[in-house]
């Protein structure tokens, strides 16, 4: 089992940052504000070197894979098409 940690944050932005950020969700890049933060924040990480792709990379391959099969990743994909 994978120990993650975790944080809450209460944010408040305004002005550019709450401009920025409410662009990123309207314009489809992200779906949630929360999203947005975190992959801004693993973006900013990688800029600043605290962490590489590749480490990125072997963190995710760490987490449990969903076992589908492709029929069934077909009909997922045209579930959310037509929904």
């Amino acid at each position: 089992m994978i120990c993650i940690p975790e944080t809450t944050l209460t944010l408040k932005f305004r002005g550019t940052e709450a401009n920025l950020l409410n662009e990123m969700i309207s314009s489809g890049l992200f779906n949630t504000k929360s999203e947005a933060i975190r992959a801004a924040i693993v973006n900013y990480s990688l800029t600043l070197g605290l962490m590489e792709r590749k480490d990125i990379w072997a963190r995710i391959q760490k987490f449990p894979k969903r076992k589908v099969s492709p029929k069934q990743l077909a009909k997922d994909i045209e579930a959310l098409e037509n929904s």
